[in-house]
């Protein structure tokens, strides 16, 4: 995967379809899951796997991620999920979802977006360019622990 959720843009504004709306909108903690279970489809089966993840609602309309029930439905494999809130990046080594945020000063409106990091450096971005990334500051993470690690 390099970009799948900038791709779902793409293809939104010439088959525009609510399904592909809540892919290119919502979609990025989806693919950054997959990114942190190392399934790294090309774009194309990437937007086509959460789409049918959306169909049998293994994700929310809105690509809400039930984390075990994603795990399920990829790898067979149950996950226990920890939340934790984050100040910065450093020390994380695993691959692991990262949510970033930032307050558009213009409208006041606060937007997140999630992604890759491992080693301390983002390594998966569903997005080409985020301005969450860019302009905002990592908020929380999600501890990831799959069956065979418990």
């Amino acid at each position: 995967m390099k970009h799948p959720q900038t791709l779902a843009e793409k293809i939104y504004l010439t088959f525009p379809s609510a399904k592909m709306k809540s892919i290119k909108d919502y979609a990025c903690c989806c693919f950054t899951f997959m990114w942190c279970m190392g399934y790294e489809p090309d774009d194309i089966e990437a937007i086509l796997t959460v789409g049918r993840m959306l169909d049998k609602g293994v994700v929310d309309c809105d690509c809400t991620v039930y984390w075990s029930k994603v795990s399920q439905f990829l790898s067979g494999r149950g996950c226990d999920v920890e939340k934790k809130a984050i100040i910065t990046i450093k020390g994380i080594k695993a691959r692991t979802p990262v949510k970033y945020e930032y307050v558009n000063k213009a409208n006041g409106r606060k937007y997140s977006h999630w992604v890759g990091v491992e080693n301390s450096k983002i390594k998966f971005n569903a997005l080409e360019t985020s301005q969450c990334v860019l302009q905002g500051k990592p908020t929380e993470c999600r501890i990831l622990k799959f069956e065979q690690e418990k």
